[in-house]
């Protein structure tokens, strides 16, 4: 098959891009009528705007910034002949770190006007959405919060190790927000001044981290080891102090109150009952 002429390759560029600016004002304006509904009916309060996505086949999403929601409207299955492939299907926006369940996709004719499809969209789609957006926009602000703290750990380490490196051999400024950073011992690396190699990892909240040491001298493994082992050290004065007794002390002397028998008395009744004993044996 012979190519084609410079001419022909000139009109199918100059056709491909007056399809694709048709494409795009089409649904810039479909955006704009659809927020226009959208906000004419207060829907959330108002405060809807569009953008246009960049696809071949065309598409849009609505935006409400002040609540974080964004709804996609594309162009579906282009492929397919008549009404069938001139529908939209209409989809939510999700934190890329949310892996919960979704709003179940609906689909609408392109055919029908721009408020049709936007009340469609509410009663139809909106319902499901706000009922699992919330955790979306929990779970982006998490990931933000735990990006920071991963950020803020990184800068301490390129400030405590000289040399350190990311995937690839690249300056830390290329990932600040990575979970795995590396440096090099002088047995891989002249210029580096670590005693020993290795690599450290990052927990996602930037709390933790796993180090491992490639090549450590055994005086410096014994030093690492007694600072993750620390031995406890009691300091201060022995100051003394009164020792309980163990046993109670003897109160004062008892009285008994009675009479003192005198010895003979007390051997005339003995004799008294051991005759009484031997009478009735």
């Amino acid at each position: 098959m012979d190519d084609p002429t410079p001419s022909t390759a000139v009109d199918f560029r100059a056709k491909a891009e007056a399809e694709r600016q048709a494409t795009h004002a089409h649904f810039d304006q479909l955006g704009k009528d659809m927020a226009s509904a959208l906000n004419n009916d207060r829907v959330q309060g108002g405060g809807w705007t569009h953008t246009v996505s960049a696809l071949c086949a065309g598409g849009l999403v609505l935006h409400h910034h002040g609540l974080g929601l964004g709804i996609q409207v594309w162009r579906h299955k282009t492929y397919l002949k008549g009404a069938a492939g001139r529908r939209l299907k209409v989809e939510g926006n999700y934190a890329t770190e949310y892996h919960g369940w979704r709003a179940d996709p609906i689909t609408v004719s392109m055919d029908r006007p721009a408020g049709a499809i936007a009340r469609d969209i509410v009663r139809r789609f909106l319902p499901g959405y706000l009922a699992t957006v919330d955790a979306s926009l929990q779970a982006a602000r998490k990931a933000e919060e735990e990006r920071q703290a991963r950020r803020r750990f990184n800068r301490r380490l390129a400030d405590a190790i000289p040399g350190l490196r990311v995937r690839g051999g690249y300056h830390p400024a290329r990932e600040p927000d990575r979970t795995r950073s590396y440096w090099s011992s002088p047995v891989y690396d002249e210029k580096s001044t670590a005693l020993a190699g290795g690599h450290i990892t990052v927990a996602s909240d930037g709390a933790t981290a796993n180090i491992v040491l490639d090549d450590v001298p055994q005086d410096l493994a014994l030093r690492i080891l007694e600072l993750i082992h620390p031995r406890q050290v009691l300091e201060g004065t022995v100051a003394p102090r009164p020792i309980a007794p163990t046993r109670r002390e003897l109160t004062a002397s008892r009285v008994i109150p009675g009479a003192v028998l005198h010895e003979d008395r007390v051997s005339a009744a003995h004799a008294g009952r051991r005759a009484l004993v031997d009478r009735t044996s």
